[in-house]
Formats: structure tokens, C-alpha cells, sequence
């Protein structure tokens, strides 16, 4: 067993996905204008990736608990760069909704995966390192931007750009599985009499596994504000161009690398609670600050301290998520967190644009700040719950 080699393999699935979900993003426009529809029916269009999402983290909680954690990661990082082909290729409404639908298939997979085969590795090695691979998401979201924005202006389309790219993410996932540590089969056939009853032990944890997935839900939406509504806030309060408004989303994903390059060696002296708790302290206040941030400037600022507050709080609620219960089940209820955590961040950020039909946008975001707090009054309840457990 070769764990700094396991610990490579990870971090490239992280950047897997994170690059993928990243290049559709921008090529959005594109393909908007590729199939012909408008903002209502690609934003029904989107209800999709969640479907696909859920979906996929059901199968993939199945297959950690009973097959693995490297298997399910193979799988998935296989099927995500293939789930770019779909909108790569979209020419109408029902093939793009397809391909939105396996597009969140792949990415969600991909995630599950991911995240468990973090976590083996969290367990084995001297230090904690859950949110260090978390870091490589983020590293591969401005990656995958980067070179969307770098193809595009260079004239290349969607298909040119999103297969490639697929293709190769694809096969280099393949390989580089073969790296992992190795499965570790926690619901065995051998053994049913023993799975049905953890499966009925189970039941008395999935409160708390639902509470994790709303927690992880509140701060997922918190980190898709900024990543949906940056920009338009700088243009529309700190009066800056379309150009310069881009460092918004900049700055908060520069918060987000620096947290997590961190956040492990803080969790293995202070442990999970603390980041969670500070973390989404200081992401609400910086939240709450934007209704009142007088100058460009400070507004960076605070989508820097936004990004470095919140970049750890998820993470760690889904690392609590895998800890939860039977451990022949660890895979599955990680999965219901993951399942739950992607829906919200799918529709919450949605949420801000209606808000803005009655309040202004510096005062709408503040949706932020109140699922802070929820985040705050819950991780108390969270941090019992799993104490008792562990006793």
C-alpha cells in the first residue's frame, strides 16, 4: 500500500470533479445559444443535474458499503468526464435536459467517491488531511474556468472543448483508481442476518444524518451565493465593471484555498466542532457586511473572509456524515448528507434572486447570513448526538 501515491489519486479526483462542474459552467452560454432556449427553461432545465445527482448518491453509497470505496471512486471518476459528452454535443431541449441529467449523475458519483475514499485515507494517516483534498475541488473549479474562458476566446465550442476534456479526464481516472486504498467491504452477503439488523439500528440515526445534510445543505448555499451572485452584487452595489467584478469571485475562491491548505492541522488540535462553529460564524458576518460595505475594497475583503470562514464547514459535516452510525452503513449515510447537501446548493442560491423582487440585492444575500445561523444553533445538537453515539 502506497499512501502518499493514494493520497495523489484522491486529490485528482477532487479536481476531476471540480474541473468538470467548472468548464459546463462557462460553457453555458454557448450552449444556451447552441439548443435555442431561454433563462426559464434552462433554469428548469437545471432541476435535472439534482435529480441525477440524488440518484447517484444512492448507487454510490450502495456500492461503497458493499463493494468499496476505490470502486465506487473508478466508477465515478470514469462516468464524470464521459457526463461531459452530453452537453458537449446537445442540439435540442430533451437532449440537453438528458445530458443535464447525467451531467449531475457524473459529478455527484464522482463526489460520493471521493469523499469516502478521503475520508479511508483521513483514518490511516498520521495527520488529519479530510479537507486538504477538498482543496484540489477548488483548485480544479479555477482550473476548469481558466480554461474555459481561455478555449473559448480562442474560438474553440463546446464540442471541441467539453470531449477532449472529458475524454481525457476519463482515462487518466481510470489509471490513476488503480491507486487507491484498497475496498474495504463493510456490508458483506456472508453476513445478512447481521446487515438487517444494523440496517434496523441505522433507523435511529437518520434524524441525525438528515440534521448533518441540512447543515451541510445551509453552508453549501452559503459558498453557491457567492459563487452565483458576486459579481452581479459588485456591479449592481459597488457600481465596478463587468471585468473587475470577476476578482469577487476571485477573492472568495483565494479564501476558500487558503482555509483549506489549514483547516486540518486547527481540526486535529481544536477537532470538527470548532471549524464548523468559526467557520460559519465568520462567513455569516462577513455575509451580514456586505449590506453595508461602503467601498470595493472592503467588499473584497469580505468575500475573501467569506471563502476562508465557510471553506471548511462542509467538509467536516461530511466527514461527521461517514461517522454516523453503523459502520456497515458508513457509505450510505454519507451519501443521504452528500444527497441532501446537493439539492440545497442547486436551489438555495435561487432563493436570492427572488428575495430581490422585494429587497434590495446587498440586503437579499443576507439569506446567507440567517443559514449561518442555523448552522450555529444546529452544531451543538450535531456534536451531542455524535458523542453519544460514540459512547
Amino acid at each position: 500500500m502506497n499512501l502518499l501515491k493514494s493520497k495523489f489519486a484522491v486529490c485528482f479526483f477532487f479536481f476531476s470533479g471540480g474541473s468538470s462542474l467548472a468548464l459546463w459552467a462557462v460553457h453555458i452560454p454557448l450552449i444556451e445559444r447552441t439548443v435555442g432556449i431561454g433563462y426559464v427553461a434552462l433554469g428548469a432545465l437545471f432541476m435535472f443535474s439534482g435529480l441525477g445527482g440524488f440518484l447517484a448518491m444512492q448507487i454510490y453509497g450502495w456500492i461503497i458499503d458493499h463493494i468499496g470505496a476505490k470502486t465506487a471512486t473508478r466508477i465515478g471518476g470514469l462516468v464524470v468526464g464521459l457526463s461531459l459528452l452530453g452537453p458537449a454535443f446537445a442540439q435540442d431541449v430533451w437532449s440537453l435536459g438528458l445530458a443535464i441529467f447525467f451531467l449531475g449523475f457524473g459529478i455527484a458519483g464522482v463526489d460520493v467517491g471521493m469523499n469516502a475514499a478521503a475520508l479511508q485515507i483521513d483514518k490511516v494517516n498520521k495527520r488529519a488531511i479530510f479537507t486538504f483534498f477538498h482543496l484540489f475541488w477548488s483548485v480544479g473549479g479555477l482550473f476548469g474556468a481558466a480554461l474555459g474562458f481561455a478555449t473559448i476566446s480562442a474560438g474553440f465550442d463546446q464540442s471541441q472543448t467539453l470531449s477532449i476534456t472529458g475524454v481525457v479526464l476519463s482515462i487518466t481516472g481510470v489509471i490513476v483508481a488503480g491507486w487507491l486504498l484498497p475496498n474495504e467491504v463493510v456490508a458483506t452477503k456472508e453476513n445478512k442476518t447481521k446487515n438487517r439488523v444494523a440496517s434496523k439500528a441505522n433507523r435511529r440515526v437518520l434524524p441525525l444524518v438528515i440534521l448533518a445534510g441540512l447543515m451541510a445543505s445551509a453552508g453549501a448555499i452559503i459558498e453557491g451565493v457567492a459563487q452565483d451572485w458576486s459579481a452581479l452584487y459588485l456591479i449592481d452595489i459597488q457600481n465596478v465593471s463587468v471585468a473587475v467584478a470577476a476578482w469577487g469571485l476571485g477573492a472568495f475562491n483565494l479564501g476558500m484555498i487558503t482555509g483549506r491548505i489549514f483547516i486540518d492541522r486547527i481540526v486535529e488540535n481544536k477537532g470538527r466542532g470548532f471549524i464548523i462553529r468559526w467557520g460559519s460564524l465568520i462567513g455569516g458576518i462577513a455575509i451580514a457586511a456586505q449590506a453595508i460595505a461602503p467601498t470595493f475594497e472592503i467588499s473584497l475583503a469580505l468575500w475573501y473572509f467569506l471563502g476562508l470562514g465557510i471553506s471548511g464547514v462542509v467538509p467536516q459535516i461530511f466527514a461527521a456524515g461517514g461517522e454516523i452510525g453503523e459502520a456497515t452503513h458508513s457509505g450510505r449515510n454519507m451519501a443521504r448528507v452528500v444527497g441532501i447537501t446537493y439539492i440545497g446548493a442547486l436551489a438555495g442560491p435561487s432563493a436570492i434572486g427572488l428575495l430581490t423582487a422585494i429587497y434590495p440585492l446587498n440586503v437579499a444575500i443576507g439569506w446567507g447570513t440567517a443559514l449561518a445561523i442555523f448552522i450555529l444553533a444546529a452544531n451543538p445538537r450535531l456534536e451531542k448526538l455524535l458523542n453519544d453515539e460514540a459512547i
